[in-house]
C-alpha cells in the first residue's frame, strides 16, 4: 500500500491505522441498527486511513463523485418526482411517529426513530434543500 509523504512517524501512522481498522470493525455490528448505521463509520474509517494512504484518498474521492450523481438520479428536476418524495417522506415520519408514540416493544420504537430520520433524509435531500441550507447557514455565518 502507497503511503503518503508526511511527517507523522511510523507510531502515529499505526494508531491511526488501528482507529480506522476498529472503526471498520464496528460497521457490521452497528450497520443493522436504526438510522444511518454504519455508514458514517465506514467514512470515518475511511477518513482515518486517507490521513496516511493515498489509496484511500482516492475511495473518498470516487464516494463523493458517485454519490453526487446517484442523488442526481434519484432526484431528478421533474415536479412530480419531487412531490412524490415529499408525499413519501411525509408519509414515513407520519408513520414513524405514530409508532413512536403507540408502540410498547424497544424494536419497533427503533424502527420508528430510524423511519423518522429517513424520512429526514429524503425531505432534506428532495429539491436540493440540503445544498440550499448549507448556503444559508455558511451565509448567516458570516455575518
Amino acid at each position: 500500500m502507497a503511503r503518503k509523504q508526511n511527517d507523522n512517524p511510523l507510531w502515529k501512522v499505526i494508531v491511526t491505522d488501528l482507529a480506522g481498522v476498529g472503526l471498520l470493525i464496528l460497521v457490521p455490528i452497528l450497520g443493522p441498527l436504526p438510522g444511518p448505521g454504519g455508514i458514517p463509520l465506514l467514512l470515518a474509517a475511511f477518513g482515518m486511513f486517507a490521513v496516511n494512504h493515498d489509496w484511500a484518498d482516492d475511495v473518498i474521492h470516487q464516494i463523493k463523485t458517485h454519490s453526487e450523481n446517484l442523488q442526481k438520479v434519484m432526484f431528478p428536476n421533474n415536479p412530480k418526482i419531487m412531490w412524490a418524495w415529499d408525499i413519501l417522506a411525509f408519509v414515513m415520519l407520519s408513520g414513524g411517529l405514530w409508532l413512536s408514540f403507540t408502540a410498547e416493544h424497544w424494536i419497533i420504537k427503533g424502527l420508528s426513530i430510524g423511519a423518522m430520520a429517513g424520512a429526514t433524509t429524503l425531505f432534506m435531500l428532495n429539491r436540493d434543500r440540503l445544498s440550499w441550507l448549507d448556503r444559508f447557514l455558511r451565509r448567516t455565518g458570516k455575518r
